[in-house]
């Protein structure tokens, strides 16, 4: 019996659904799962992996545009998690050089400027797959 793989905006969809029910805390909590410490703290422009401790622990706030910065980063890498990419190949992915973000890492481009590149890289985090 061959299994049926979903779509892309299925999965899209449900990640998306999935992301606007989050409190700060478990989706800080789940990228961590996904992509370590290290690379959440990056991220968040943090100085060190307590930070991401403090922010699941609610013993300090996430600044909105951490959340932001957060809440694209999540976006990919539940994709890439949904659609079949294990953690470290995700975590692989968000580190090195992407030529569909003009060179730069994923992870630097969201540290940068989450909106500017969202769409590139959801398309980007795609191929990651084969989808």
């Amino acid at each position: 019996m061959e299994s049926v793989r979903p779509s892309v905006a299925a999965v899209h969809d449900r990640v998306t659904v999935h992301l606007d029910a989050l409190d700060d805390a478990t989706l800080v909590d789940q990228l961590r799962t996904l992509l370590g410490a290290r690379l959440v703290a990056y991220l968040a422009g943090a100085p060190s992996t307590a930070a991401v401790s403090d922010y699941i622990t609610h013993a300090a706030a996430v600044p909105d545009h951490v959340r932001a910065r957060l809440k694209v980063a999540y976006s990919v890498a539940a994709l890439q998690h949904q659609l079949g990419a294990t953690p470290s190949l995700i975590q692989a992915w968000f580190q090195g050089r992407n030529p569909r973000l003009d060179d730069r890492a994923p992870a630097q481009v969201i540290a940068d400027d989450p909106g500017r590149f969202r769409g590139t890289l959801i398309a980007a985090a795609v191929t990651l797959v084969g989808g």
